[in-house]
């Protein structure tokens, strides 16, 4: 790395990874300690590291393994950017962990999946995602059941609470309810309270029950109506002929 670069850093030190031993592909990371002046509990000052730069293929659990293995114990690591390469908090336990971290020099390279350690990419890792994505059998009908078995209690509950109240208005005790109309109170849920609601319900029906309500309905009774005007229309013409006959004083 040139003079240059160093200065393009800005307070960044930088080290390698790549993703296996058979990949010689690697990517370079930038970190530095996180200070700011509004520090959040989160990214606690003197313990959390940022860095940047990096590479898709890497994961929380692998990047968590590996600076654990190298620093100590990983707290918690944080992605900011979750498409292409990405930035990252990694929160360590120990203050003396991020020390360590800050002084790995820069030609160090690390390895993300190792035997002990192996972690899934491409196809493999699809294809694992999507098996563990299927539920057996058993799990489904373990879900099934619980779900049931508390709907069948809600049931239950509910039965026995309508039964306690009807057991109550038969004791001679009237649920009130807390809706009220009009000022007043709602009406018992006596089956002779709810009758009379219902016959005074079906009268309204009743008279509001429109007598025309179909459109063919309607159109004949209009022509009905014009056909009455017009009989009476001409009554009244008639009328008026005969009167004129018998007037006596004719000027014209």
């Amino acid at each position: 790395m040139t003079e240059t670069d160093k200065n393009n850093l800005k307070g960044f030190k930088s080290l390698w990874v790549h993703f296996n031993h058979e990949n010689l592909d690697r990517h370079q990371l930038f970190f530095k300690k996180h200070w700011v002046k509004k520090q959040e509990s989160d990214y606690p000052r003197g313990k959390t590291l940022f860095v940047l730069n990096i590479p898709p293929y890497a994961t929380t659990d692998s990047l968590k393994n590996a600076f654990s293995r190298l620093c100590g114990e990983v707290t918690s690591i944080v992605f900011t950017t979750l498409v292409g390469f990405k930035t990252a908090y990694i929160v360590f336990n120990n203050e003396s962990s991020l020390e360590k971290a800050l002084k790995l020099p820069n030609d160090y390279v690390i390895c993300l999946s190792t035997e002990q350690e192996t972690y899934l990419t491409g196809l493999a890792k699809w294809c694992s995602e999507y098996n563990d994505s299927i539920q057996s059998e058993n799990d489904i009908k373990k879900e099934i059941n619980k779900y049931m078995s508390t709907y069948d209690q809600q049931i239950a509950d509910r039965i026995a609470k309508e039964k306690a109240a009807k057991d109550m208005e038969q004791d001679g005790w009237v649920t009130i309810t807390s809706r009220k109309k009009r000022g007043q109170f709602a009406p018992s849920r006596k089956e002779s309270t709810i009758s009379k609601i219902q016959n005074k319900e079906e009268q309204k029906n009743q008279k509001k029950q429109l007598l025309n309500f179909y459109t063919f309905q309607i159109r004949e009774s209009k022509k009905q109506h014009l056909a009455e005007l017009r009989k009476k229309f001409e009554l009244d013409k008639k009328r008026l002929q005969e009167l004129k006959k018998k007037r006596t004083f004719k000027p014209f």
